[in-house]
């Protein structure tokens, strides 16, 4: 099979299998960076070996998530005037949340957080027909996320920064 694959290659790639499905040198520089990562993470974990160190590590950063995730959809579903977007927390979900405030178009919204420190992203985040079907086409959704490095004070200060905006637009 891979003597029948035309790869494209550069001289002096060799021509012969399997090294002729090689495109070039190896990103050495990455492939280290990517196990220094791993290993990072890992010894945030807990646990015998690495696999149960990650294990651990990511079953943590996903306990995180779901408790930072609740405050922020909690809060944003208290604020008048924000409309929720997705399924609730205690759905299989990513703990990132869809948005929209009332009377302010969501590309507003987060250029008004940004000057508070606040970063979010707005758009249709390449759900373009479903954006368009919510009625929400060309602004779309802000949206927010917790990650590993999220802290509750940053949720808070989300959630304050939207209720600002919303009660202003009233």
């Amino acid at each position: 099979l891979l003597e029948r694959l035309d790869f494209p290659r550069l001289e002096p790639a060799s021509n012969e299998s399997p090294e002729r499905a090689e495109t070039g040198t190896l990103n050495h520089e990455g492939l280290v960076g990517a196990a220094a990562g791993v290993e990072w993470l890992a010894s945030l974990g807990c646990g015998e070996g690495r696999r149960e160190r990650l294990s651990c590590t990511y079953t943590a950063f996903h306990e995180r998530g779901t408790e930072l995730f609740q405050r922020l959809w909690s809060g944003l579903s208290m604020v008048s005037g924000v409309r929720m977007y997705g399924p609730p927390p205690d759905a299989p979900r990513t703990p990132t949340a869809a948005f929209t405030v009332e009377g302010v178009a969501s590309s507003e919204v987060t250029r008004q957080l940004a000057r508070e420190g606040v970063f979010t992203s707005h758009g249709d985040f390449y759900a373009l027909t479903v954006v368009e079907r919510l009625g929400l086409a060309p602004e779309g959704l802000v949206r927010a996320g917790c990650a590993c490095y999220t802290t509750a004070t940053e949720v808070t200060r989300l959630v304050e920064g939207v209720a600002t905006i919303a009660s202003s637009h009233r």
